[in-house]
């Protein structure tokens, strides 16, 4: 089991080595454009969080049930 755990380390460990260095020749090759692919990943992730804490706020609110009506005079 522990051999089984070493090689699947040893094998992520390239994996990320080899990810790396892909990101570095594309930065190399076209810095402006890494960039803008960057920023617009982060604003994907930017806007999913957005996203995801307005459902949950709107989850949130509806847990209290429904509005009570505001009791109204008669004159």
């Amino acid at each position: 089991m522990t051999a089984l755990l070493e090689q699947f380390k040893a094998v992520a460990r390239i994996l990320l080595y080899l990810m790396l260095a892909f990101l570095v020749i594309q930065l190399w090759q076209d810095p402006s454009g890494s960039a803008q692919a960057t920023m617009d990943f982060i604003g994907g992730i930017g806007s999913f969080f957005a996203s995801l804490f307005d459902k949950i706020g709107e989850f949130v609110g509806g847990l209290g049930g429904p509005d009570t009506p505001t009791p109204t005079s008669t004159p």
